[in-house]
């Protein structure tokens, strides 16, 4: 038996220093991004996209049904065309919207659905969802569009801007509005807060900002692959096209032609775009008529 009084000289003394806190663990982007898609359409990409010029790939949130029907009454009309696809690309929805999508899927054939959870702060994971899902059905398509579904994009302009001879050969590029020597948002309050844990540098490397950007077939399967190993960071157009695409040499240039901001151009203006930002889903029909508008004569 331990006598009372010698219990306490039995413990483990405490240390004089203190043991140093593990390191955190650096949370990359296949930590938390789910492969596969619930529905994939491969059908979308005959022959693996063999005869595609042009992938058309819309991020949109599942309640968006407005917006996108509005783009298959428009600009989506292209689809017809049999060197262009689109598909609209959408995380997993709630359950309580399933019911509708698996309708308007019925009907048209169009939705592409990730296993990540949709929301506004896994766009990260959703832009994953495409490269995903075009390198594994689409790996064939000559140029992936990533854009947005408040976007009106004019394309037969992206496809003349694809094919001059300064670029129809190009490999390993990225097209957009291309932003330099941009800072990361250190204020939590600010929708684009990016913490240290995130981005630890103090200036982003050159992106080509989300709303819209043109990417050539060769950079897809790198760039989904280097991602999922890459330190996960929130803002998809910064992580994708800057911080994964610097690190695999992949060039980003800017073109003017990527208005990705709000504008109401003259039908002449719209005809030299590619792109315009915050269109409102009943705004899609108004430029469509412009962009088609034969008796206007541009020179």
């Amino acid at each position: 038996m331990i006598p009372p009084n010698r219990t306490a000289s039995l413990q483990p003394k405490p240390s004089s220093h203190r043991a140093a806190a593990p390191a955190a663990k650096v949370l990359v982007a296949a930590d938390i991004y789910e492969a596969g898609h619930e529905h994939a359409h491969p059908e979308l990409c005959p022959a693996l996209g063999a005869r595609l010029q042009l992938l058309v790939a819309v991020t949109s949130a599942p309640s968006h049904r407005a917006a996108r029907d509005a783009i298959r009454l428009t600009w989506g009309h292209f689809r017809q065309r049999s060197d262009v696809s689109v598909a609209f690309v959408l995380g997993a929805p709630p359950a309580a919207l399933r019911p509708a999508l698996l309708a308007e899927d019925t009907l048209f054939g169009d939705l592409v659905i990730g296993r990540s959870v949709d929301t506004y702060s896994n766009m990260t994971l959703k832009t994953l969802s495409i490269l995903e899902w075009a390198d594994t059905y689409c790996p064939r398509a000559r140029r992936l569009l990533k854009t947005d579904d408040d976007m009106f994009i004019n394309i037969p302009r992206l496809l003349e801007f694809s094919q001059t001879a300064s670029r129809v050969n190009a490999t390993k590029t990225i097209w957009g509005k291309v932003v330099r020597k941009s800072l990361p948002k250190r204020t939590p309050r600010s929708k684009y807060f990016v913490p240290p844990s995130q981005f630890p540098d103090k200036v982003f490397p050159d992106f080509a900002t989300g709303p819209a950007y043109l990417v050539t077939a060769d950079a897809i399967k790198p760039l989904f692959d280097t991602a999922l190993k890459s330190r996960y960071l929130r803002l998809e157009d910064v992580f994708v096209t800057g911080v994964v695409a610097s690190r695999l040499g992949i060039r980003r240039i800017h073109a003017a032609e990527f208005h990705n901001r709000k504008l109401s151009p003259a039908p002449c203006a719209l005809r030299k775009s590619i792109s315009l930002h915050m269109v409102r889903y009943h705004e899609q029909f108004d430029l469509w008529r412009k962009l088609l508008d034969g008796t206007v004569k541009c020179t």
